[in-house]
């Protein structure tokens, strides 16, 4: 009778053994989760420079580009391209030094001849109101 017992739970229990896998298979067949790194956003650090150019460009309906390359026009007019031109009456793209100071050049450099051809622009923008000069009005006296 035992034998008969043992006979038929060995039967009843193989067919259960064989069909569930080890513990190893179930690691294998089952993929590991994996942590997902996490991503965090960027710090942009926006010069206020590039910005404010940026701005000044889009403000006139042009590019960067397209504003730099009508200011150059008025450099080349005003004081023959010679952006880093210093002297006492004016500097850098025709401007007066007094005119520099009063729309805010000397946050910039004492004097636009000394300020960087972008925030020379930048300064220009404000004293034109927006626009950029032609360049048949050409004053060699400064602005």
């Amino acid at each position: 009778m035992r034998r008969i017992l043992f006979a038929l739970l060995i039967a009843l229990v193989t067919p259960l053994v064989l069909l569930t896998p080890p513990a190893s298979a179930a690691a294998i067949a089952k993929p590991a989760k994996v942590a997902k790194p996490v991503i965090q956003p960027a710090h942009l650090t926006v010069n206020p420079v590039t910005h404010a150019l940026l701005v000044a460009a889009v403000s006139v309906g042009v590019s960067v580009r397209e504003l730099r390359a009508e200011w150059q026009h008025v450099a080349i007019c005003e004081v023959s391209g010679n952006w880093s031109m210093t002297g006492p009456l004016y500097s850098g793209i025709g401007f007066l030094n007094t005119t520099w100071d009063e729309y805010g050049g000397a946050r910039y450099a004492p004097l636009a001849g000394e300020a960087s051809v972008v925030q020379q622009i930048i300064i220009a923008m404000r004293v034109t109101h927006g626009l950029v000069p032609d360049q048949n009005g050409c004053s060699p006296g400064g602005w």
